[in-house]
């Protein structure tokens, strides 16, 4: 995203969109570097964030949880990656609605946040159940 931005930095005018409404219509401006870096640095900041959750809290995954949230960290790039796409296509004349992008890549994001959630309560389920898998008749 951020070679992405130095490649359209030259022509990009002052304002770009930064803003969709549900119909896919631009309905807000920004700067450019509000338009152009501060997504991607979002973008990176969440990414080493998300990825910080497990080196920090170690036991709080196992290889499963731990695919699950490297699978939700890849979506969430991807969103946002996807919603500078369309800034940098509208950049180079481009028209775009942003709906296709989005509302796809949301699905995703909401499906492996679903998967990592489960997961976790998988792997907190195995933790706290009792020894020998609890009642036995």
């Amino acid at each position: 995203m951020f070679v992405a931005a130095i490649w359209v930095w030259p022509s990009a005018p002052a304002q770009i969109p930064i803003h969709w409404n549900l119909a896919g219509q631009i309905n807000g401006y920004g700067s450019k570097f509000t338009g152009l870096l501060l997504l991607p640095a979002i973008a990176l900041a969440g990414y080493a964030l998300i990825g910080l959750v497990a080196i920090i809290r170690p036991e709080q995954f196992d290889e499963r949880a731990l695919s699950a949230l490297s699978w939700f960290r890849l979506t969430y790039l991807a969103l946002l990656a996807g919603i500078h796409f369309v800034i940098v296509i509208d950049i180079r004349g481009g028209n775009f609605n942003i709906n296709y992008i989005i509302f796809s890549l949301l699905a995703v994001v909401v499906l492996t946040s679903a998967n990592l959630i489960q997961q976790l309560r998988r792997l907190k389920a195995t933790r706290t159940a009792p020894p020998g898998g609890g009642i036995q008749i």
